[in-house]
């Protein structure tokens, strides 16, 4: 028997185990990957080291060392160069954030990703990573999480619905695994798809999926959370203060969003072949990285030392901190849209979270100066500041805020964290940073035949022509019988001298007959109102078998409305909805 055919939860619940632990294999690979090749472009090519977060073995006593510093953005560019040949040789599909395409197979390709495509992210997004690009690994794992997801639907021969869902199952495991986050990516699965909506189908088995991966995960490279232990206490008192926080990096998301998509509109614009166009976002970012080494590769090890306050590994230049930690965060939205939107292949997400703690901590700071003993240290804006700064933009508020809770491994900031990431949701509004994105199910292509009201139901009578056609009760058989002969109807509609409708006159019951028509005239038959819809007339003209239907309003006939007027109504709005629909394609490309 095929597992298609197999009852929802059996099925779902096998497939969940598939795709998790086949997603759990590919991120232990991401992971050895990524530290070979940082190990190689990083230490010893560059001889110089990138803090570590807690989670990953790091400790919040970095040292910058420089050694070959000065060559940065040749090796960044040189990891752009690989990755772009091989995007653009083997599989256009992994440029950009990775999350973005995975979500578009969802709602326009009925999940059909290409075998090759999380083999190609794989390699492609951990040269730029590990050459020092300025990028993420969430984007990557949710593309490859989302290829898995679909090329097993495929290998099982399930329905377009199921190899959708699938695709969304992967996205959320695929995080889940590599944020150490099994609860959030679950969630993430049916909250990323949408700007304002959820699938909820998705989210049981996600819960598998996820936990599985996760699972296999973290027996190769340990359960600590990312972040390490969050340690401090919580105070009711900070509440508006987070809100506040909320409010400004609501405003600055915008400004994220804009630089993304301005930077990447100028790539795509850029008359060179696409080939080359992440080295050249790799040689501008490692001029940058020159300036901000703060913004090399993840900015996870970044993320833990400012939320332990630990400010002297920055180099300000002369800047006072709180200023620099401002410039910091812009520094990263440039560089990260130059590796990302230049066609290269990484994730949006992580830079999403160091942006937020550079804002964080300097909000922190401010603050720590006003209100010293409300605000002793600046660890809980940085958290806030990570959760809303990619919560917000990515319209995942509630996935991304318990992604944050497990990777710090920590409830006390959850109050805190709703207010300021339900505050910049609300504020970046339309602004996204996954285009592929729908505002609800109802206008995904996916659920399209859900929510669609057929068109016949969509017209009402009164848009279609009336026809003047009636015989009065008064009327003589004979001239009705020739009337009808002469026009081609088999049956006429009758009124009394005020117009009151009355029923219907047919031929077949007048021919050859004399007398009046009211004699020969059936009452009680059905008719329809001028607020009635097309189906409602087809059905009386199958129930009355007539080429129209009388148009009854407070019992007098208003005229009858024929099948070529509702013919001709019906196309006419047809060929409307395709206009309307051509329109949308040509404005979403």
């Amino acid at each position: 028997m095929k597992i298609s055919s197999w009852p929802y939860f059996e099925k779902w619940i096998f497939l969940g185990f598939i795709i998790g632990i086949l997603i759990g294999v590919f991120s232990i690979s991401f992971t050895l990957l990524l530290n070979f090749l940082e190990t190689i472009f990083l230490k010893d090519i560059l001889q110089t080291t990138i803090p570590k977060p807690l989670g990953e073995g790091g400790n919040l006593n970095y040292t910058f060392v420089s050694g070959r510093f000065i060559f940065f953005p040749l090796i960044v560019g040189l990891g752009g160069l690989i990755s772009g040949i091989l995007i653009y040789k083997l599989s256009p599909e992994t440029a950009g954030g990775g999350v973005d395409f995975a979500i578009e197979s969802y709602h326009k390709l009925q999940g059909k990703i290409r075998k090759r495509v999380p083999f190609v992210e794989l390699f492609s997004s951990t040269f730029i990573l590990g050459s020092g690009g300025s990028a993420g690994d969430l984007g990557p794992m949710g593309l490859i999480g989302g290829g898995l997801g679909s090329v097993i639907s495929q290998y099982f021969g399930l329905t377009p619905e199921d190899t959708r869902k699938a695709v969304a199952v992967g996205i959320g495991a695929g995080v889940g695994s590599i944020f150490k986050a099994p609860i959030g990516g679950a969630l993430l699965s049916a909250e990323i798809l949408y700007r304002r909506d959820l699938e909820p189908d998705v989210i049981l088995p996600s819960m598998i999926a996820s936990a599985t991966a996760y699972s296999i995960y973290g027996s190769v490279v340990g359960f600590e959370p990312l972040f390490g232990i969050y340690p401090f206490h919580f105070s009711p008192l900070r509440l508006p203060l987070y809100a506040l926080l909320g409010i400004i990096i609501g405003i600055l998301s915008i400004l994220f969003v804009k630089i993304y998509k301005s930077i990447s509109a100028f790539f795509k614009k850029m008359k060179i072949k696409s080939i080359f166009k992440p080295a050249i976002g790799g040689l501008i970012t490692g001029g940058l990285i020159l300036i901000f080494p703060e913004v090399i590769g993840t900015g996870y090890g970044w993320d833990d030392i400012l939320e332990f306050g630990n400010f002297s590994p920055i180099k300000t230049y002369g800047i006072p901190i709180i200023i620099f930690l401002f410039i910091l965060a812009i520094a990263k939205m440039v560089s990260s849209s130059l590796t990302i939107g230049s066609g290269g292949s990484g994730g949006i997400e992580a830079p999403a979270f160091e942006i937020g703690a550079f804002i964080g901590a300097g909000v922190g700071m401010i603050f720590h100066n006003l209100l010293p003993s409300l605000v002793p240290y600046v660890a809980p804006f940085v958290v806030i500041g990570m959760l809303t700064m990619f919560g917000g933009p990515a319209k995942a508020p509630i996935s991304v805020m318990i992604i944050i809770t497990e990777m710090t491994s920590s409830l006390q900031l959850l109050p805190g964290e709703m207010i300021a990431v339900a505050l910049a949701y609300v504020i970046t509004g339309k602004y996204t940073l996954y285009p592929a994105q729908y505002p609800t199910r109802k206008d995904s292509p996916a659920h399209k035949s859900e929510y669609e009201i057929p068109v016949m139901l969509s017209i009402k009578i009164d848009e279609c022509p009336l026809t003047e056609l009636k015989a009065y009760s008064t009327d003589d058989i004979k001239e009705v019988s020739k009337r009808m002969e002469e026009e081609g109807y088999l049956s006429l509609p009758v009124v009394d001298k005020n117009n009151t409708f009355i029923g219907i006159v047919y031929y077949r019951d007048i021919a050859d007959k004399k007398g009046e028509v009211i004699n020969y005239t059936i009452r009680g038959v059905p008719y329809v109102s001028p607020n009635a819809n097309l189906e409602d007339a087809w059905e009386v003209i199958s129930r009355t078998k007539s080429r129209w239907v009388a148009v009854v309003e407070n019992g007098k006939l208003k005229g009858v409305v024929t099948v070529e007027s509702l013919l001709d109504r019906y196309e006419k709005e047809v060929m409307k909805i395709k206009g309307k629909s051509e329109n949308n394609e040509e404005y979403n490309s």
